[in-house]
C-alpha cells in the first residue's frame, strides 16, 4: 500500500493513541494527562480520551497513588507475540543463550527501525553483569556496535541517505559525533566484518558486533556482545570475544538461509578464529 493510499484511509484517533503510546514508552516512569497533550499538541480533553481507551485495552494503566499513565501490560503483550512470531528470535535465541555463557557477558541484537537501534531480545550475563540495554529500548546509530553494524551493512543507497540525515548525540567523549569520521569508520566495519566500540554509549561499557544476514544476503539484525570495558580492552580476551561473536552471527545467518556469510568470514579470519563450518548439508 503506497503512503498516499494509507494515508487517506488513515483514523486520526488511532493515529493520535498511537502517538500517545510512544510518548509514554519513551519515559522510565509515567506522565500527567497534561504534560502528555502539552508535549503533543493535544487538546486535554482530547487526551484524556484517548488514554481512557487505551487504559479500557489494557495498553495504559495509572501509576498507583498518583494521577499518572505508564505503558500496560498488554504493549508487552503484543510486543512478546511480535517476537514470537519472528523467525530470527526462534534461530537467534538459543545461540545467544550458548554464547552468553560461553563469553560470560550479556548478549542482545537489534534491528534498524527508521534512523535508530531497536534491541528486539536479549540475554543476560551469568555473572549478574552487563549492559543497561532493555528489550524495545532504541539508541542511536552512533553511538555503540550494533548500530553502526546495522547502519554500515545497509545497501548502499538507504546507507548514504542515514549518513547524511542521522543525528548524532554525543553521550561520552568517545563517541563519534562528526559524519566524516562515522563515515570512516562504517567503511572500516565493512571491510572488517564486525565493529568493536569502547565507551561510546557509556564510559566504563563496551561491546562487539556483527551482522546478521537473510537468505537473500541482506542485512536483517546486528548481534552483540556487552560489557564492562576492561574485558574488551585485553587483547586476548577481545580477540575470544569477537571469535565467539563472529562464531554465532554465521550460525544464526546459516539458520535464515544465508549459507555464504563473506563478511564474517574475513571478520574471522582477522581475529584469528576460524568460522564456524557451514551448515548447509546440515540444514538439508
Amino acid at each position: 500500500m503506497s503512503a498516499e493510499t494509507s494515508n487517506r484511509y488513515a483514523i486520526n484517533s488511532v493515529l493520535r493513541a498511537n502517538t500517545i503510546l510512544r510518548c509514554l514508552a519513551r519515559e522510565n516512569g509515567g506522565l500527567r494527562v497534561g504534560a502528555i497533550a502539552q508535549r503533543l499538541d493535544l487538546d486535554r480533553t482530547t487526551a484524556f480520551r484517548l488514554i481512557a481507551t487505551l487504559e479500557e485495552c489494557g495498553l495504559v494503566e495509572r501509576v498507583p497513588n498518583t494521577k499518572e499513565f505508564k505503558l500496560g501490560v498488554g504493549v508487552f503483550e503484543i510486543g512478546s507475540a511480535y517476537i514470537r512470531s519472528t523467525d530470527l528470535h526462534s534461530a537467534a535465541r538459543p545461540v545467544m543463550i550458548d554464547l552468553a555463557h560461553q563469553v560470560k557477558e550479556s548478549v542482545h541484537w537489534a534491528i534498524l527501525a527508521g534512523d535508530k537501534a531497536v534491541c528486539i531480545d536479549k540475554i543476560d550475563s551469568p555473572r549478574g553483569l552487563g549492559t543497561t540495554s532493555k528489550i524495545g529500548g532504541a539508541v542511536a546509530l552512533n553511538s555503540g556496535s550494533v548500530g553502526k553494524v546495522l547502519l554500515a551493512f545497509q545497501p548502499e543507497d538507504l546507507r548514504e541517505r542515514l549518513l547524511a540525515s542521522i543525528p548524532l548525540p554525543r553521550y561520552t567523549e568517545r563517541t563519534i559525533t562528526s559524519a566524516a569520521a562515522l563515515r570512516d569508520e562504517i567503511a572500516e566495519i565493512r571491510q572488517k566484518g564486525y565493529c568493536l566500540s569502547l565507551g561510546e554509549g557509556e564510559p566504563d561499557m563496551a561491546c562487539v558486533a556483527a551482522p546478521i544476514f537473510d537468505h537473500d544476503h541482506r542485512i536483517i539484525a546486528g548481534l552483540s556482545i556487552g560489557g564492562s570495558i576492561q574485558r574488551f580492552t585485553d587483547p586476548e580476551t577481545a580477540s575470544f570475544l569477537t571469535g565467539s561473536l563472529l562464531n554465532a552471527a554465521q550460525q544464526i545467518s546459516e539458520k535464515m538461509g544465508c549459507a555464504v556469510v563473506p563478511a564474517i568470514e574475513t571478520a574471522a579470519s582477522t581475529v584469528g578464529t576460524p568460522p564456524r563450518p557451514h551448515a548447509l548439508e546440515e540444514m538439508k
